[in-house]
This record gives C-alpha cells, structure tokens and sequence, in this order.
C-alpha cells in the first residue's frame, strides 16, 4: 500500500479511582467552626480535588487538602469523612471519619479591647488608624498598607489580662493566615491561635486562657489582593 493513510489509535478510558484520602483530622476553632485536613490522595492520571462530606451529606469541594466548615452549632458534635476525585469523574472510597465538637458559645462578658490604645504596623492612610478598630464603632476601620502580607496589629489593655477569646469583624480585605498573640511586653510573643485557612466575615475564636496585657493579630498571608482590613478587634478574658 502507498500513499498517506491514517492509523487510528485507542485510548482507553480513565476508569481507576483514586486512593483514599488518609489521617483526615477535625478540629474546632470556635464555637460555630471546625477546620479540616488530611493526607493527599494519588491517582494514575491526577488528582482533582476533594469532596467533604458531614453526616454524609457533601458540604465542601476543596481542591487542597484543607477544609473549613463554618456556620456550625454550638456544643455539637459533627463527623466527616472525605474522597477524592479525578479528572474522569472517577471517586475514592471514604477516608476514615474524624469527630469533632464545636466550642461552647462564649459568655457575654466585657469587651478588654474596647476604647484601649492600639497599634498596628501600617495604615492605608488617614482615617484607618488602628484606634479605628478598637473604638467599638463597627463602620470604623483598620486597615493596612496594601500589597504587604507581613502586617499586624496590637491593642494594649493597660493590665496583665487572662485572655481566652478574641473576636475579629473582618472588612472584605480578610487575612486567610494570621495568629493571635499575647504578651507582656509588646516584644515577646505567645501564639493562642493560629489559621491558615481564614475567610473573612466574622471569626469568633475561643483559646485556653493565657496571660497578657498586649493582644495581636499578625497577618501572614492575604485573602485578596489588598491589604488587611478589621472593623472590630475585640478581646474577652475568662
């Protein structure tokens, strides 16, 4: 035979699952949030993503292995398990299921924050000064230079405090990783809390009580292309 002919050739279809996602782990971070991670998965072709599922309901379609699952009811407890997804559509078995209770709703009590000197590394300009988060008016605002991940903020409560909760109204300008911290000196600082899965709004967060006059937020990485942004910083002791 001569001349140009064509060969066709066969491609099989991708019909091989996923493995299943290991040491899938459930933590809660306050009393209407628990926060999610586990092992990746393989595949022959790839990975695409995750699908979380509460009470075997799918609540989340992370394409990381780390999830937030917000929106929760105090003092209740919620089990997940999770499975992976390729291209092809094709789905893991579950992963072992992780258990976690919500912190209790935190007790109205006073606000330590509240009218209290504060500081903080960067303003945008004038009119978000750090004094604007802490002067209970929540259509005040902080907010940071834009651009700089690095950025933090810090109230002084005037005495050595036992500080157990902390609430952040964030602007649309959210931090996606940021810690809490405590201190003595406005120099050494002690983490309570620590996120790298943030996502703006409001966050709420209980911790063991610690000991400190200064309170911080130190910002890690951004959850939008602007700065960071808080309406209200809020500080609460035991």
């Amino acid at each position: 035979m001569s001349g140009n002919w064509w060969k066709p050739t066969y491609s099989a279809a991708d019909t091989q699952a996923p493995s299943d996602p290991t040491n899938l782990t459930a933590t809660a971070t306050s009393s209407s949030q628990i926060n999610l991670s586990w092992t990746p998965s393989t595949d022959n072709v790839g990975v695409t993503g995750y699908r979380v599922l509460r009470g075997g309901l799918e609540v989340g379609t992370p394409t990381d292995t780390s999830f937030s699952d917000t929106g929760l009811t105090a003092s209740t407890a919620y089990s997940y398990t999770v499975k992976a997804v390729d291209a092809a559509g094709n789905l893991s078995a579950n992963s072992n299921t992780a258990t976690a209770t919500t912190n209790p709703t935190p007790s109205d009590s006073t606000n330590l924050a509240l009218g209290k000197t504060a500081i903080a590394s960067s303003i945008e300009g004038a009119g978000f000064e750090a004094s604007k988060a802490t002067d209970g008016n929540s259509t005040t605002r902080w907010a940071s230079m834009e651009g700089s991940n690095n950025e933090w903020i810090y109230v002084d409560l005037g005495t050595t405090q036992s500080v157990n909760r902390v609430k952040l109204n964030w602007e649309d300008a959210y931090a996606k990783g940021y810690k809490v911290q405590l201190s003595n000196n406005a120099t050494t600082w002690t983490d309570a809390y620590v996120t790298t899965t943030g996502d703006g709004s409001i966050d709420d967060i209980t911790f063991t009580a610690n000991s400190g006059r200064y309170v911080r937020v130190l910002c890690t990485a951004r959850g939008t292309v602007y700065g960071y942004s808080i309406f209200d910083f809020e500080v609460y002791g035991s």
